[in-house]
């Protein structure tokens, strides 16, 4: 762990223009990415398919730019932001609202632990000893809407987290991207509103690359790989019987995930987790690893 103050010329220089920046960031990892070109990814806890959708195929596509994605290690959109952001070797930032000896939520700590594994990094402002608060997690959505050069908000319920970082970006004069939504779902809330008030609407990473070529940034390595998008649009060649366990397969990478895991981005009963695991590793595409982990085979 390194402890970077406000007056260190490691410490980031977009966080100093901010309103209010951390007097210290405790930091763990890949050190240089906070001064890389990153967006942040943010929305919904409890998101929707159309939701982690939009944020699979945001965060590959980007990630395969060369952008750091940052989000927030929260469950929903943040972890697969986080995920799929590492599935296209790409790097990731986590931004915590407690210490390092406190993760949260307790079942992201193999998030947090592969994020770092991936040459990733993970910051907070707060002691290691720091517990989960409320009042912390607003706090820290500043942090990581400062650190980036554009917030995309995929999808968000009126006052949520999402809603707050996106607001915040506002403020911090950073760029704001929202995708669209139905008008009756709640989680679209946010982002119909912030579009109507100006925000960018984007239906395709290609948008918010196009934005930045438009205004001199590319963020693009040159060993760069093209994205497999049919894998980020949930399009796999899997048997017809096998169809029904599309959704899990397509979260299961190369980086260990258990059953639990997969349940909380689902939305689905452990039962049905276990059924599609199953199917899946008789029929060869996953593997069981130790720590009761599957991974793709």
């Amino acid at each position: 762990m390194k402890i970077i103050q406000k007056e260190d010329k490691t410490y980031p220089e977009k966080l100093l223009k901010i309103k209010d920046p951390p007097n210290q960031l405790y930091v763990e990892g890949n050190i240089n990415l906070l001064n890389q070109k990153s967006i942040a990814i943010v929305g919904s806890r409890v998101a929707t398919d159309y939701g982690k959708n939009c944020a699979k195929l945001f965060s590959a596509q980007l990630s395969n730019q060369g952008f750091t994605i940052i989000s927030g290690l929260a469950v929903g959109i943040d972890s697969i932001a986080h995920i799929y952001s590492m599935e296209e070797q790409g790097k990731t930032i986590a931004v915590l609202g407690s210490g390092f000896n406190n993760i949260y939520p307790e079942e992201n700590y193999y998030l947090y632990k592969k994020i770092l594994e991936n040459d990733g990094c993970i910051i907070t402002e707060y002691p290691p000893e720091t517990p989960k608060s409320k009042e912390n997690f607003p706090k820290r959505n500043r942090i990581i809407s400062g650190l980036s050069i554009g917030v995309l908000l995929v999808e968000a319920k009126y006052g949520s987290g999402g809603a707050i970082t996106a607001k915040l970006a506002i403020k911090q004069g950073k760029e704001l991207f929202c995708i669209p939504n139905r008008i009756d779902e709640k989680t679209g809330y946010s982002t119909n509103l912030l579009i109507k008030q100006g925000a960018n609407l984007v239906t395709s990473p290609q948008d918010i690359i196009d934005f930045y070529l438009e205004n001199g940034i590319n963020a693009k390595p040159q060993e760069c790989k093209s994205p497999n998008l049919e894998q980020y649009e949930g399009i796999y060649n899997l048997s017809q019987d096998l169809e029904q366990y599309k959704e899990i397969y397509n979260l299961i990478g190369e980086l260990p995930i258990s059953a639990n895991e997969l349940a909380k981005l689902t939305n689905k009963p452990i039962t049905k987790i276990s059924e599609a695991l199953c199917m899946l590793e008789i029929e060869g595409l996953i593997k069981h690893i130790p720590g009761n982990k599957y991974a793709r085979n």
